[in-house]
């Protein structure tokens, strides 16, 4: 069975969409005996602009195995071979970190990440994975 080492995250927080959509349904529900009119026509539109986003909402990451790493953007997905992996660059700048992975012939691809200065996770995966790390 292969290894599959997965960076996942979703832009904003779920639990605070989720929160958002409960309380809209709470406020159409109190609202819904004194004015039915409103809660049709401006809360239920909203409920359904709450709920669209929350499963539309994109995942961004980096998946990666021992034959190809795919790289999970608001652009698309990029598949990378392994052969073709020169390094990986993490930048450390104030409270996050930057990922690029840097192919052999000298293109970059970045990574989306939300990690954390000092957060060792994506380092030891890539090592793991026979793929050097870098900083700058």
């Amino acid at each position: 069975m292969e290894k599959i080492n997965e960076f996942l995250f979703r832009p904003g927080s779920l639990g605070l969409s989720v929160l958002a959509f409960i309380g809209l349904t709470c406020l159409a529900a109190a609202l819904w005996t004194v004015a039915s009119g409103y809660v049709l026509l401006l809360l239920i539109p909203a409920l359904a602009v709450s709920f669209y986003q929350m499963v539309v909402t994109p995942v961004y990451g980096l998946k990666m195995n021992a034959r190809r790493w795919t790289v999970m953007t608001h652009d698309g997905d990029s598949v990378v071979p392994f052969e073709d992996i020169a390094h990986l660059r993490l930048e450390e700048r104030g409270a996050q970190s930057n990922a690029t992975l840097v192919l052999r012939d000298g293109q970059e691809v970045p990574i989306p990440y939300d990690g954390r200065p000092g957060s060792l996770d994506l380092i030891r995966a890539a090592t793991d994975n026979g793929v050097p790390v870098r900083s700058r």
